[in-house]
């Protein structure tokens, strides 16, 4: 018999203590994939990749989305996340790593926060705010918060970092690569190392809120059943309208949602990967115990077993959000790979899938994304280094880009060498990589 941790077995917030104990509930099953069991209008979800330790201290508010092969660790200390959230794609949270004994560390991420694909967030942190105090707060790709405050309105950039004791205030945006060590580095954009957050960057932040809101309601509806998905026969609650729940629906290389779930970017019908038949034609490729987590309109000129066999582990290449992506032959990754494009349409004149061609490298850690717009493209036999960041670029074929590079709205020359920790933003070279 299993318990069933409800919302309703959650006290209320104290108002006299927002922060103390937010509205949540943990996450251990039944409560997963789908928090709280049997939720629809306030479901959140928790891909069924997620790496969770002790989750009875894990606390998940309502229409939160934390995405494949991202990690929860409360060995010791407690998580605890707030409503309309983010926790992205191999994200890392772990509230005391030194794990010591009787620990006093909690993580504290507020109602609508954004952890970027990649991210690290070290306990003890607070991220944003509970209650009346919530405002969009954002961490970028492969970011590093260590034991600081990200005050409810602020932003860190990709790949920046934020260091033990610092609190950055609401209203700033940490630039992409700096290594923050002091109050007065997180609030003097004199120093160099911050500035105010621009009306565009506020902006894209809520509509990456709000799309994650609504890719959590469409995979719960994956998961759940309902009259777009048809029922299953695994187990029904008395609930009407949801039939609970099909895991193989949300697992592997799958569909994305749909609009009729909920995401209105998306295409009416659920759509998934397809890869190369024996014979070369392409053909659909649901396979719920696939090496990666693949969704959307991913299109691979290999077979499936070919693909999955030039895969590291915990690749996440979701094109829920903008399609198509599109690979050419011998692709290759290494463990914890991001393929993403945030913001971008489902409809391929727009411009916001991804284009990556014949032997291409991964490394460990990289991140590549899409957007509105872009006209996204990596050329063949290009080499990505290891935690590098490549944002609404195309990379020329032949080029290399250095381990923990960030590449942002550029274009690269075919050859190209982009040295490790290099900046590129707007095909300027603005700075390294501080830490």
């Amino acid at each position: 018999m299993e318990g069933r941790l409800l919302l309703s077995t959650i006290p209320p917030v104290d108002n006299r203590h927002p922060y103390l104990r937010p509205l949540g509930v943990p996450a251990v099953r039944p409560n997963t994939p789908v928090l709280p069991f049997g939720a629809t209008k306030v479901a959140s979800f928790i891909d069924p990749t997620v790496g969770i330790v002790n989750g009875r201290h894990v606390i998940v508010g309502n229409k939160t989305f934390i995405g494949p092969y991202a990690k929860l660790n409360s060995t010791s200390g407690f998580i605890k996340i707030g409503t309309g959230s983010s926790i992205l794609d191999g994200a890392t949270i772990q509230s005391n790593p030194t794990r010591a004994k009787n620990p006093t560390t909690s993580i504290l991420i507020g109602n609508f926060v954004s952890v970027g694909f990649g991210a690290t967030v070290i306990g003890p942190s607070q991220i944003g705010a509970f209650g009346a105090q919530s405002k969009p707060t954002g961490i970028g790709a492969n970011a590093l918060i260590d034991s600081a405050t990200i005050e409810p309105g602020a932003i860190v950039g990709t790949l920046a970092r934020v260091g033990p004791g610092v609190t950055v205030p609401a209203g700033i945006y940490v630039l992409p690569g700096a290594n923050v060590t002091t109050n007065a580095e997180a609030s003097d954009p004199a120093l160099g190392k911050v500035a105010p957050i621009t009306a565009t960057e506020a902006s894209d932040l809520s509509k990456n809120l709000a799309n994650n809101t609504a890719l959590a309601a469409g995979y719960a509806a994956l998961f759940q059943g309902d009259s777009s998905t048809g029922t299953t026969n695994i187990f029904t609650p008395a609930r009407k309208g949801v039939f609970n729940g099909n895991l193989s629906a949300v697992e592997g290389a799958g569909n994305e949602p749909g609009s009729a779930n909920g995401p209105s970017f998306e295409p009416t019908s659920p759509t998934g990967p397809t890869f190369q038949a024996p014979l070369g034609q392409q053909q659909p490729g649901l396979i719920s115990n696939f090496r990666a987590r693949v969704t959307g309109e991913v299109v691979f000129h290999q077979q499936a077993a070919i693909v999955a066999h030039s895969l590291g582990i915990g690749n996440s290449i979701r094109a829920d959000q903008g399609q198509p992506f599109v690979f050419g032959s011998t692709f290759t990754s290494g463990d914890y790979v991001v393929i993403n494009s945030p913001l971008g349409s489902n409809v391929a004149s727009t411009g916001s899938g991804i284009t990556i061609y014949d032997g291409v490298q991964a490394g460990d850690r990289s991140v590549i994304l899409g957007g509105p717009g872009a006209k996204v493209s990596i050329g063949g036999n290009v080499i990505i280094g290891a935690g590098a960041v490549l944002d609404r670029s195309t990379i020329g074929a032949g080029a290399s880009i250095g381990a923990r590079a960030y590449v942002a709205n550029s274009t690269i020359a075919d050859g190209t060498v982009v040295p490790t920790g290099a900046i590129i933003i707007n095909n300027k070279l603005v700075g390294s990589i501080q830490w």
